[in-house]
């Protein structure tokens, strides 16, 4: 599959603010929320819900660049094999490093646990993405064979189903898709997403622009103001498939019709992108997860001018390396040959 820079980049910036999410979720504050016993700054405010707004859409963003080629891609076991494999090899690894560590006590449940990252959830987006995967292929039958007439009513539909644009509407709760984090949502976004690749023209860059800034401003607002309850702030209020679901798909077109030159910031980022994937196995592990927001927590940092280079700071660090790591992974793969033994299971892909 050739690579296409626009896309890379998308990925790369999108699990960068992955990271930050979970640095806003889970390294500030309790549930993201401040109050006197935490308190912030006005303009450290802003800050964080400025980055919380960008950093809600990347896991949409991330999906929806999967189902923007997986769309015209054949069917491959072998995504399935080698997606397992990946979160199977962090989650014994780590389990086993924080063990030897003693960093936590021995488990023989936890260590049994650990070879089942995904039927035990240990990695939410990583069962749901092969929940996608799974799906993929009669998805892409459905794009190919729908006309743009249904596929719209499709979509609108869907959308009825799938989002929560503002709580309880239109009925993504009352049909249980959760907070935009099931299969269902995912599939939404692979529709979403061939939509754009089959259908969608290209669109002026000053209306793009002009409507993200608009939603970006709507729901800075909507955050600040839903999530003022008794004296205390809680900027975590918006889902994915919420209104950060709109501004996901403005800016995954704006991405995609962006002219970036191969050289600079964007050839630094377009390589990045193929570590994507070890970055969120490696820091959102539980283990992992408990253990760095506790040591790194930046709780008491909220109210100091210092606080928004903190966050950025070790959000780079933290990305920087999770990649390192995972290019180490690569090679020892490389060298082991485990990636062209996962390949030759798509001789025997049911789906073929």
């Amino acid at each position: 599959m050739k690579r296409e820079p626009n896309f890379e980049v998308m990925r790369t910036v999108a699990m960068f603010f992955i990271v930050v999410y979970h640095c806003l979720t889970h390294g500030v504050g309790d549930g993201y929320g401040f109050s006197d016993s935490n308190p912030i700054t006005l303009s450290n405010l802003m800050f964080s819900d400025f980055l919380l707004v960008f950093s809600s859409i990347a896991v949409n963003l991330y999906v929806m660049v999967s189902g923007y080629f997986l769309v015209d891609l054949n069917f491959k076991m072998s995504r399935m094999v080698r997606t397992w494999t990946y979160a199977c090899f962090y989650s014994i690894a780590i389990t086993l490093l924080f063990m030897s560590m003693q960093l936590v006590p021995f488990s023989i449940v936890a260590l049994g646990k650990s070879f089942f990252p995904i039927s035990t959830d240990a990695y939410w987006f990583v069962t749901q993405y092969i929940g996608l995967l799974i799906l993929s292929p009669f998805l892409a039958l459905l794009v190919k064979l729908l006309s743009y007439k249904q596929y719209l009513w499709l979509l609108i539909g869907g959308a009825f189903i799938c989002l929560a644009l503002i709580p309880d509407f239109p009925l993504a709760k009352r049909f249980h898709v959760a907070h935009g984090n099931s299969v269902w949502s995912f599939a939404y976004l692979f529709l979403v997403a061939g939509f754009i690749k089959r259908y969608l023209k290209r669109i002026p860059m000053a209306w793009l622009m002009t409507a993200a800034l608009l939603v970006i401003l709507l729901t800075m607002g909507c955050e600040i103001f839903f999530g003022y309850q008794n004296d205390s702030i809680h900027l975590f209020w918006f889902n994915y498939n919420g209104i950060p679901f709109v501004l996901s798909v403005i800016v995954f077109i704006i991405i995609r019709q962006m002219q970036m030159a191969e050289s600079g910031i964007w050839k630094i980022l377009v390589k990045f992108a193929p570590y994507t994937f070890g970055v969120y196995l490696i820091h959102d592990h539980l283990m992992m997860r408990g253990w760095l927001w506790d040591t790194v927590s930046l709780t008491s940092m909220c109210d100091q001018w210092t606080y928004p280079f903190m966050v950025v700071g070790l959000c780079c660090l933290i990305f920087l390396v999770a990649a390192f790591i995972e290019s180490i992974r690569k090679k020892l793969f490389t060298l082991l040959r485990i990636d062209d033994l996962i390949t030759k299971v798509d001789r025997w892909s049911f789906y073929s």
